[in-house]
C-alpha cells in the first residue's frame, strides 16, 4: 500500500483528521495517480461536510466514482450523473466548465460500454457546453479568460467525438453508395474547434510560458496539433510533456486517445521490426514521447483491446475451439490477446491454453516472442489434450475405489471435485517444451503472470501495463454460474466472486455476491482454490455433475456454482465487462434443433422450453453485440459457430397453393469448404466429457479452422469495402497454412455424399455415430453391430414366448 494510501485509510478509519483544503486536494491527486479511486470517493464523502462550499469535492466524487470499476458501470454512472445535478449539470444557466466537462466525460464511457449512439450524441452537447463555458469571463470580471477556464480540456474532447461520428458516418455512405455530407459537416466542425482551441491556447502560451507547467497544458496542445495533422508541432508538445515527467496512468490515457485520433485519420502503424525514417509523420510525433523502441511495442494497442469467448460444449467445443487457435495463431492474434473469458468445454481448453501462455511470458522476454511460440503452443495443446480427451476422464471418475469411498461419505467432495482433479491430472499436468510432470496441485492465485525482465517485487498489472507490449498478458475469466444468485461467477488469477458489470440494477435485484481476492479470502481451502475446481464448477452440467459448493466464504450462505453456460454460454459478457473493443468469439455450444414432434410429455416440455429460452439469450446476445459494432462502441466482432451456413427453408403447409421455392445451389458444400451434411453431424456430436475418437477430433479442429479463415476473410472483405485502411483488425488475414495434422482431412470433408469414395462414407458413419452417448462401439463395428441385433431379436422372442405360455396364468400379489 503506498503511503497516500495508508493515509487515506487512517483518515477514513478516524485515526487522524481530515487535512486542511489544499492538503486533501493533494492527497485526493495522489490517490487518484494511484488508481484507487474508490478510496479518494470515501475520502471526498467524508470530507464533504467539512467544506459545503466547495464545489471541487462534488466534481472529484462524480469523477472517482464513475472511474471505480468495483461498482456496476449502471449504477457508478447514474450515481455520478446524480452528484453532477446537485451542482447544476443540465441547468441552462450553469456555467462551470468542469461540470459540464465530467457530465461528457460520463456519457462518454456510458456509449463505451452500452454501444447507444445517444449517449454519443449526449456526451458531444455536455462537452461543446463545457467549451463555450471556458470561454465565458469569471464571475465577477468581464474580461475574456485567457487560457480558456478549463486549458482546452472540452474542445479536444468534443472534437473526438466529432471524429468518432464523422467515421461511422462515412462508413454508411460506403455501405449505401452515396455521398455523406453528415460526416463532411462533422469532419469541418472538428476542425475548426480544433483550430479556434488552438489559436486560444498559443495565444495564452505567448503571454505565459510558465503554462506549460499545468498537467495537461502540453498534451492538450500536442492534441490539437496531432487532430488537426500538424505532426511535427505535436511531436515538439509531446517532447515536452515528458520533460515535465508524466503518471504512467497519464501516459498510458494520452497514448491510447493519440491512437485513436490516427486510426480515425485512417494512418496504418508501421509493421514490427520497421525503421522510424519509414514511419508515417503521426507515429514519428508519438515517437518523441515514448521514443522508437517503446513507441513500436505500444502501437500494437491500435486495434484496440482483443478478447477471445470460448464457448461451452464439452470436448466437442473443446477440439472445435483448437482449430479456431490455430489459425489465430498464424495471424498473429494470440499475441494480443488481452482477456480469454472461458465456459465449460472452453475452459477445460482455455485453462491449458492460459497455462502455456503463463509458461512462454515467464520465460521469454516480449521483444523475443514471435507468432511462431504461440503456433508451436496451439500445437503442444492439440497433441496432449487429445492424449488426455482419449483416457475418457468421464469414466475415470469412478474407477478409483478410495475416492468413490471419499465421495460417500463425505459431503465436502464429490464428483465434481474427483473431475476437477483429473483435469489436473491427465491434461494440466505438462506444460511447456521440456515435458516435465508436475504433481502439485494447480492453485488459481499462482496463475499470475509476472512477465520475463519484470521485477518480481511488484505486481503486473494486465489493464495498466499491457498498453507498452505486444505480446499481452491475457486476463482468464473461468465463467461459472451461481444458483444462489443466478448471476455470473468468475474465477480469475486475482480474484473469485460476481463481477460488477454483470448485473443490471433495473430489473435485478438479487444480491451480488462481491468479488475477493484470493488473500482476503477467510479459510485457506479458499485462498489456496485449486484451478481443476475452478474448471470443473465452469464445467459442472446440472443434473449430471454435482454443484461446486464454497461453505465458509460469505455469512450464513453456501455458495453453489454450476455451469457457466447456465448464464452465459458463450462468454462474451466476461469481455465486455473487461472494456474489450475487439470481440473473438469461438461458438460450439448445443444448439436448439427442429423437432418434428416434440414431446409432451413432463419431462420433456420443460427440457425442451429451457432449450428455446437458452436459444433466445444466445440470439439476443449475438443482437446485442452487431448493434455496438453498428455503433462504433465495438471496433469489431468475429463470431463463428458449428451450424454457420447451413440452409434451411420454410416448411409449407399439406397442399399448398405456393410452394416454396428451393434456391440454386451450385455446391453441396459450406462455404467454408466442409460438406453441409457432414458438418449437420459435427453440430449433433455428443457435448459429453467421454472419449473422442481421432477422426472425430480432428474432424472438429478442421472445421473450426476452416471457417475461422473463412470467417476473417469475409470480415476483411467488408472492411475493405467500408472504406478501411490495413486488414480487419490489423491481422495478419491471409497469412500462409501450417502443417497441422487435421489438415490431412480436408479433401475429405468437402466430398459431397455421393461420391464414390468409399473413405467418405466410412467418415460419415464415425460422426454419426458420435451423436450417441452410449453404444458407439456398436454403431461402427460389423460384428458386434450385427450380435446387437442378434441379441436384441432373441431377447424379443423370448418375450413373446413367454406372454404367450403365461397368457392365462394368474399373478397373485397380495396372499
Amino acid at each position: 500500500m503506498s503511503i497516500s494510501s495508508e493515509k487515506a485509510v487512517s483518515i477514513i478509519s478516524g485515526l487522524i483528521p481530515v487535512p486542511e483544503f489544499k492538503d486533501l486536494k493533494s492527497l485526493v491527486s495522489a490517490l487518484k495517480a494511484d488508481l484507487q479511486f474508490r478510496l479518494a470517493g470515501k475520502l471526498l464523502e467524508l470530507s464533504r461536510p467539512l467544506y459545503p462550499e466547495k464545489v471541487w469535492i462534488v466534481q472529484q466524487l462524480a469523477l472517482c466514482t464513475y472511474k471505480d470499476e468495483e461498482v456496476l458501470p449502471a449504477t457508478r454512472f447514474q450515481k455520478a450523473l446524480e452528484f453532477l445535478e446537485e451542482i447544476g449539470l443540465r441547468k441552462e444557466e450553469t456555467d462551470d466548465p468542469e461540470t459540464l466537462a465530467l457530465g461528457g466525460a460520463v456519457y462518454k464511457r456510458m456509449w463505451e460500454y452500452r454501444g447507444q449512439i445517444e449517449h454519443l450524441h449526449e456526451s458531444l452537447a455536455f462537452y461543446r457546453a463545457g467549451w463555450h463555458a471556458s470561454l465565458k469571463p469569471e464571475p465577477g470580471s468581464d474580461k475574456a479568460p485567457s487560457p480558456p477556464r478549463d486549458y482546452g480540456y472540452s474542445a479536444v474532447n468534443a472534437a473526438y467525438i466529432l471524429d468518432v461520428l464523422a467515421s461511422r458516418a462515412r462508413v454508411l455512405s460506403k455501405r449505401t453508395g452515396t455521398r455523406s455530407e453528415e460526416a463532411e459537416k462533422y469532419a469541418r466542425e472538428a476542425k475548426e474547434l480544433r483550430e479556434d482551441a488552438l489559436e486560444r491556447l498559443k495565444k495564452a502560451y505567448a503571454d505565459d510560458l510558465s503554462l506549460e507547467k499545468y498537467d495537461w497544458f502540453a498534451v492538450t496542445l500536442a492534441e490539437l496539433h496531432f487532430g488537426l495533422e500538424h505532426y511535427d508541432d505535436a511531436g515538439e508538445w509531446l517532447k515536452m510533456t515528458m520533460e515535465r515527467g508524466p503518471s504512467e496512468w497519464e501516459l498510458q490515457t494520452s497514448f491510447r486517445q493519440f491512437v485513436n485520433i490516427a486510426r480515425l485519420q485512417q494512418i496504418h502503424p508501421p509493421r514490427e521490426h520497421s525503421e522510424l525514417k519509414d514511419w508515417h509523420p503521426a507515429w514519428r510525433a508519438l515517437s518523441r514521447f515514448l521514443g522508437e523502441k517503446e513507441t513500436l511495442s505500444a502501437l500494437s494497442c491500435y486495434r484496440g483491446k482483443v478478447g477471445l469467448a470460448l464457448s461451452g460444449g464439452g470436448f466437442r467445443a473443446s477440439l472445435f475451439h483448437l482449430g479456431v487457435l490455430a489459425r489465430l495463431a498464424e495471424m498473429d492474434a494470440l499475441r494480443s490477446i488481452e482477456a480469454l473469458s472461458t465456459v465449460s468445454g472452453g475452459s477445460i481448453v482455455g485453462a491449458l491454453y492460459y497455462l502455456e501462455v503463463q509458461h512462454l511470458l515467464q520465460t521469454k522476454e516480449d521483444h523475443f516472442i514471435t507468432r511462431e511460440d504461440y503456433i508451436e503452443i496451439i500445437r503442444r495443446i492439440q497433441e496432449r489434450f487429445l492424449s488426455g480427451v482419449q483416457k475418457n476422464l468421464r469414466t475415470q471418475v469412478l474407477s478409483d475405489f478410495v475416492t468413490n469411498i471419499k465421495m460417500i461419505y463425505t459431503k465436502e467432495y464429490s464428483r465434481s471435485h474427483r473431475l476437477g482433479e483429473l483435469y489436473e491430472k491427465e491434461l494440466y499436468s505438462r506444460i511447456g517444451e521440456d515435458d516435465t510432470l508436475c504433481t502439485e496441485p494447480r492453485l488459481m492465485r499462482n496463475l499470475l503472470i509476472t512477465p520475463a525482465g519484470h521485477s518480481v517485487d511488484k505486481p503486473f498489472k494486465p489493464k495498466f501495463s499491457n498498453w507498452r507490449r505486444r505480446a499481452r498478458i491475457p486476463v482468464l475469466l473461468l465463467n461459472t454460474t451461481s444458483l444462489n444468485s443466478g448471476h455470473s461467477w468468475h474465477f480469475t488469477a486475482r480474484w473469485m466472486g460476481e463481477p460488477p458489470g454483470s448485473v443490471s440494477t433495473e430489473v435485478d435485484v438479487n444480491d451480488r455476491y462481491r468479488r475477493l481476492w484470493y488473500e482476503q479470502a477467510p479459510e485457506e481451502r479458499h485462498r489456496n482454490y485449486r484451478l481443476g475446481y475452478a474448471v470443473a464448477a465452469s464445467a459442472c452440467v446440472p443434473g449430471l455433475f454435482e454443484p461446486l459448493p464454497l461453505e465458509g466464504l460469505y455469512p450464513g450462505r453456501t455458495v453453489r456454482l454450476v455451469d457457466g453456460g447456465v448464464h452465459d454460454n458463450q462468454g462474451v459478457e466476461g469481455l465486455l465487462d473487461e472494456g474489450c473493443t475487439i470481440i473473438l468469439c469461438s461458438d460450439a455450444s448445443g444448439q436448439m434443433e427442429d423437432l418434428k414432434r416434440p414431446s409432451d410429455s413432463v419431462i420433456g416440455v420443460p427440457l425442451r422450453s429451457n432449450s428455446i429460452l437458452m436459444d433466445r439469450v444466445r440470439e439476443a446476445e449475438y443482437h446485442d453485440l452487431r448493434g455496438r459494432v453498428e455503433s462504433r462502441s465495438l471496433q469489431g466482432l468475429f463470431f463463428i459457430h458449428l451450424k454457420k451456413d447451413l440452409k434451411t427453408l420454410p416448411v409449407d403447409w399439406i397442399n399448398c397453393d405456393n410452394p416454396t421455392v428451393p434456391p440454386h445451389q451450385s455446391t453441396c458444400t459450406t462455404d467454408y469448404g466442409v460438406d453441409r451434411d457432414l458438418q449437420r453431424r459435427l453440430a449433433a456430436i455428443r457435448t459429453d466429457l467421454d472419449s473422442f475418437s481421432e477422426i472425430e477430433a480432428y474432424s472438429l479442429m478442421l472445421s473450426g479452422y476452416l471457417m475461422a479463415e473463412q470467417e476473417f476473410r469475409e470480415l476483411d472483405k467488408q472492411h475493405r469495402k467500408d472504406g478501411e485502411i490495413g486488414t480487419w483488425g490489423d491481422f495478419d488475414v491471409d497469412a500462409p497454412r501450417g502443417a497441422w495434422t487435421f489438415l490431412q482431412l480436408e479433401n475429405l470433408m468437402r466430398q459431397p455424399p455421393d461420391t464414390s469414395d468409399a473413405r467418405r462414407r466410412e467418415l460419415e458413419k464415425h460422426l454419426e455415430a458420435g451423436s450417441s452417448l452410449f453404444f458407439k462401439i456398436w454403431k461402427l463395428n460389423p460384428t458386434l453391430h450385427k450380435l446387437g441385433l442378434t441379441v436384441g431379436a432373441a431377447l424379443a422372442i423370448l418375450l413373446l414366448w413367454f406372454a404367450y405360455s403365461y397368457r392365462d396364468t394368474q399373478i397373485t400379489l397380495i396372499s
